[in-house]
């Protein structure tokens, strides 16, 4: 017997009902406005430098040697509130934001700001897994602390130019692509501080690290990629944005 083909089913069979339409939309998050939010950099540094803001509370990637820790000190020295201003390292800028969220008080003028990089392999992902937040509030251009392949001093005095394809180099996945003609194998970091402290460690042969991690670790620098000018965000909270709002 010749099986009868199945009927079409219409739009009518999945479209969800008005009730269940609202219910899902409900959840769904809404970025926060910008309405009454100063835009330039002046203003808000008046803000910053004013009474109404008592303690500015950092987040930024370590340990200490990174290139957005070094973006945001600059920052403060720029804005001239190092005084009233502290930096916390943190694991990830992940990290960063939680912290930021967490310790921003505006009841008590106390500031939480968090760093990324224009750069970062996540920047994405902190954008839109954290809608409730202004992440591009502030801007800081900055040359990037010398990025470089550098090794142990060991190593350093048996480099002969090329790179031994057994060796093994720290890297965070932002500049792991400038390996990409070598044979060796890349172990990712969290930083590149992080990758020189695994370096110095005895963990690889080589990392990809900054001039100020490589001298707080002991390292050789072998090549240098050079220091190319970055952008370096600094982010605040929808709690955070209150001091804007307030003492416009």
């Amino acid at each position: 017997m010749e099986q009868q083909p199945s009927p079409v089913r219409g739009p009518e069979s999945w479209v969800l009902s008005r009730d269940t339409v609202e219910a899902e939309l409900d959840v769904l998050p809404v970025f926060p406005s910008v309405s009454n939010l100063p835009q330039d950099p002046d203003e808000i540094a008046r803000i910053l430098v004013s009474s109404a803001v008592r303690e500015v509370r950092c987040f930024a990637l370590g340990p200490a040697g990174t290139n957005i820790a070094q973006a945001c000190e600059r920052w403060l020295r720029r804005l001239g509130i190092e005084d009233k201003s502290t930096m916390t390292l943190c694991p990830t800028p992940e990290d960063s934001v939680v912290a930021a969220r967490r310790e921003t008080a505006p009841e008590r003028g106390i500031l939480g700001i968090f760093w990324t990089c224009a750069v970062f392999d996540r920047e994405k992902e902190v954008f839109f897994k954290n809608p409730d937040v202004y992440p591009f509030f502030v801007q800081e251009i900055m040359l990037l602390d010398e990025m470089q392949l550098a090794t142990r001093p060991e190593l350093a005095a048996v480099y002969d130019g090329a790179i031994p394809a057994h060796w093994r180099i720290a890297s965070h996945p932002s500049p792991a692509p400038l390996l990409e003609m070598l044979p060796s194998t890349v172990r990712l970091a969290r930083s590149n501080a992080d990758a020189a402290e695994i370096c110095a460690a005895g963990e690889t042969e080589a990392c990809i690290t900054t001039e100020s991690a490589r001298q707080i670790h002991g390292l050789v620098k072998i090549h240098s990629f050079g220091s190319p000018p970055m952008v370096f965000f600094g982010g605040i909270t929808g709690g955070g944005a209150r001091f804007f709002r307030e003492g416009r």
